[in-house]
């Protein structure tokens, strides 16, 4: 067996040289018999002697920590992404809540500027006529308001004797839900749980009130109007009447082309008007 010793040296970049000491061991062919066949081995192992073995040893590590990168930079983004997701989730229910408790705010019943006082006859204290089997009102959804005049005399006393000869012309119950007579009084006639029955008008989502008199050509009393304000602001403390309602004139043309033109004119200035309804 020959042994051969070779001596490799490396120069620095540094201008300081060392050398790489490795062993090259031969062979020889008249051994093959007595031995097997073994190849040639170089064994270089870097040290601190060997910069350019240790520099690559280096940058194989850094280039498996590179390869990581990727993966651990994904979820990181992942991470980020969902917490930003869960953000705007949050916002857009933030953001809905508050809409919609505004919404709910505009639909509450508003206070009068000033307490209003109502006072209110029942039906079964003065009126003669039953309701049972009469068409009901829609729980909740009367968003109709029609003011009228009964076309009659007026009353100061004694108003509900006059109501009764009403009824008595009309064969049955008025075709109103409530009455403001001169005394100062209301008077439930179907009140807030039966349809009024008049004429073409949606009746199951619509209360008809009437002053009790003839006001084509003057207002009724301030208590009268007073009497119907207050009307309107207990339905809606009672949920009977939509904050939101549409208030109309009611006019009976089979009466006069000008039936009830001063109430209609002073109806104009009242919050919530929509307009003029004429029936016959």
């Amino acid at each position: 067996m020959i042994k051969m010793k070779i001596s490799l040296c490396s120069v620095y970049t540094t201008a300081q040289s060392d050398c790489i000491n490795s062993h090259l061991t031969i062979v020889d062919d008249d051994d093959v018999s007595s031995t097997s066949s073994e190849e040639s081995q170089i064994t270089i192992t870097p040290n601190e002697r060997t910069p350019l073995l240790l520099g690559r040893s280096v940058s194989a590590s850094a280039s498996a920590h590179d390869s990581s990168s990727p993966s651990f930079s994904s979820a990181m983004y992942t991470k980020e992404c969902l917490n930003w997701r869960i953000i705007g989730l949050l916002v857009m229910f933030t953001t809905g809540l508050g809409v919609a408790s505004y919404l709910l705010w505009l639909e509450r019943p508003k206070n009068p500027d000033n307490d209003y006082q109502l006072s209110l006859t029942q039906h079964d204290l003065w009126s003669l006529c039953p309701l049972q089997g009469q068409a009901l009102l829609e729980a909740g959804k009367v968003v109709n308001v029609y003011i009228t005049h009964t076309g009659s005399v007026e009353c100061t006393e004694n108003c509900a004797q006059l109501l009764h000869t009403l009824q008595h012309q009309h064969l049955g119950e008025l075709p109103y839900n409530f009455l403001m007579a001169g005394d100062c009084e209301a008077y439930e006639a179907r009140g807030w749980r039966y349809a009024s029955n008049y004429g073409t008008l949606p009746q199951s989502s619509s209360l008809v009130l009437a002053f009790v008199g003839n006001f084509t050509q003057q207002l009724p009393s301030s208590c009268q109007l007073e009497m119907a304000e207050a009307l309107l602001w207990e339905s809606q403390r009672r949920r009977k009447l939509q904050p939101r309602y549409q208030l109309y004139a009611l006019r009976n043309v089979s009466r006069s082309e000008f039936d009830a033109d001063a109430l209609q004119r002073k109806l104009r200035q009242w919050p919530l008007y929509a307009g003029l309804e004429q029936v016959k």
